[in-house]
């Protein structure tokens, strides 16, 4: 088969990595085409995987509609020129208008509930959609619910090994405690309205969690004067060794703070946004959320100042881990098989739904 990939987000990289790499085991043919959203493409260079370039809209809504329009006519000469046998995206509307027009198959990934009538529309263009377990919509007739999650097609200690050079990276000796930081841009769609931290309290919780250790700050945007020392400076693909290693993840991305849990760092989750896979991890005792009002900030600090002076316990952590990998799938074979069996794959599933648990 020849299979077509079509990402924006920088997660949906980390996303489809693991199943392009099965796939090709397999004799299949993977194309990429991709958007440039933050560090997409230098991920993609990193990995060394060829793609196709994508438009990225401007916010008003005739470049909107011009990029729907002009990325929908990319992906069809895709399609067309490298004899695609089926799509796959994370409710992409160019990959969904290709795909119909063309009638070719297209399979989607969703995880994020508040995507509002972007997901509810776009997936309407789908034959088939994947989603968590957890996840709270119901948006295609033929939604298959897995119980995994997407920080798990790529952290699954399957296929995630980290890399514990990022010690001398970081000018640290190995096995030194650290925490680290995000803060995001607050440009996507479903951002808006909602509160973020204030830099005056950006300062003061990296200022109180300094006392204890060292800390590092991964940021979309511009920090203010006195923290932008703390910022990191790592190749964009050893991010996972380095949450794998730190000591806590404290941070306004819900993406960082899902894959700091799984992995077994306790993650303190700093926003009003929620989210049925944040809600899971809170759960299993891996993830504190906290909403972003003033409220909600000042306790996330106070949770930081906690798990910063209890580090040494952060043991408990991957047995809290292990057991919440007990019931989970190996995300990324089981697409991989998804695909390269599809639609027989589908039909199966739906008559043998326990059939999912055999890719644990």
């Amino acid at each position: 088969m020849t299979i077509l990939f079509v990402t924006g987000h920088p997660a949906q990289i980390h996303n489809f990595k693991i199943v392009k790499s099965i796939l090709e085991k397999g004799g299949n043919k993977v194309i990429w085409a991709a958007s440039n959203k933050d560090i997409s493409y230098e991920l993609l260079e990193l990995y060394k995987i060829p793609f196709y370039k994508l438009a990225r809209p401007k916010s008003n809504l005739f470049s909107k509609i011009y990029t729907l329009l002009s990325n929908s006519l990319i992906i069809g000469r895709i399609i067309k020129n490298e004899k695609i046998d089926l799509v796959v995206s994370r409710i992409s509307p160019f990959a969904g208008i290709a795909c119909m027009v063309l009638k070719k198959a297209h399979i989607g990934l969703a995880d994020t509930e508040v995507s509002g009538i972007y997901d509810l529309l776009f997936s309407k263009m789908l034959d088939t959609l994947i989603t968590s377990n957890v996840f709270r919509r119901s948006l295609l007739k033929k939604q298959i619910r897995i119980p995994s999650n997407i920080e798990l097609f790529y952290l699954h200690p399957n296929h995630f090994e980290p890399n514990s050079s990022i010690f001398d990276k970081l000018n640290l000796s190995y096995n030194s405690p650290f925490a680290l930081f995000r803060f995001i841009s607050w440009n996507a769609y479903h951002d808006s309205g909602i509160d973020k931290i204030s830099d005056e309290n950006k300062i003061k919780a990296i200022k109180a969690v300094s006392d204890f250790m060292p800390v590092f700050i991964s940021s979309e945007g511009i920090l203010p004067n006195e923290l932008e020392k703390y910022r990191i400076n790592i190749p964009s693909d050893e991010i996972h060794s380095v949450l794998y290693f730190s000591s806590f993840y404290f941070g306004e991305g819900a993406s960082m703070a899902a894959e700091a849990a799984v992995l077994g760092t306790p993650a303190i989750y700093v926003n009003s946004i929620s989210l049925g896979y944040i809600e899971e991890l809170e759960k299993h005792g891996l993830l504190y959320s906290f909403g972003s009002d003033k409220v909600g900030q000042k306790r996330a600090i106070e949770k930081a100042l906690i798990v910063a002076q209890e580090y040494s316990l952060n043991m408990n952590y991957s047995t809290k881990k292990n057991e919440f990998l007990k019931d989970k799938i190996d995300a990324s074979t089981f697409l991989a098989w998804f695909i390269i069996n599809y639609p027989s794959s589908e039909q199966l599933i739906r008559q043998n739904p326990d059939f999912i648990m055999t890719f644990k």
